[in-house]
């Protein structure tokens, strides 16, 4: 088993929902087309990621990096481009309205007003929200920065025990090779 790839696993199902890509387990959970018990599964290092789970992955959340995901190298989130040879136009205000297709085709974009963020669900219904303050951001940053070196310590925590083991595996087969090294030397 790839603690690993659960361990980024788990970062991206707290990204998500931190960032109200998803409202929680089970929405992710609807939104990759899986079930519950797999999902839980993979939170608690019980399995591994199904290969199938990833490009599922990738269908509800196309701003996530393949390589990423797999690999766990470059960044998370792809970088974002705009490619068109259309004119972009954004522009300041209050009202979040998006129009296309003008005589000229420009495609104008007007923000939400300060202190509020535009939500697209998949159904394509837009809502405007208020967002926290960035403080409030930080501090659940940072909560979930700290989750996340608590589970790694765990990790360690298991690692150096595994360690110690061994070590204790090899002292007991070192005094019985010294043991059997004596009794040669005594027949001899």
């Amino acid at each position: 088993m790839n603690n690993i790839d659960n361990e980024r696993f788990i970062y991206l199902v707290s990204y998500l929902k931190e960032n109200r890509y998803i409202r929680n387990q089970q929405d992710f959970t609807e939104r990759v087309k899986s079930d519950k018990s797999t999902v839980s599964q993979i939170m608690n290092n019980k399995i591994t990621i199904p290969n199938k789970m990833f490009a599922n992955i990738l269908n509800a959340f196309p701003f996530i990096s393949l390589e990423w995901l797999i690999t766990g190298e470059g960044e998370m989130l792809k970088n974002s481009t705009i490619s068109t040879r259309d004119n972009l136009n954004i522009s300041g205000g209050n009202k979040g309205n998006i129009r296309q297709g003008d005589v000229n085709n420009n495609i104008s974009i007007s923000l939400p007003e300060k202190g509020t963020q535009k939500i697209i669900d998949p159904d394509g219904k837009v809502t405007i929200e208020n967002t926290s303050s960035g403080v409030q951001n930080n501090l659940n940053e940072i909560d979930m920065l700290n989750q996340r070196i608590q589970y790694l310590e765990r990790i360690v925590s298991g690692h150096e025990a595994t360690i110690k083991s061994l070590e204790t595996t090899i002292k007991s087969k070192d005094d019985l090779i010294c043991i059997l090294r004596s009794s040669l030397d005594k027949q001899d």
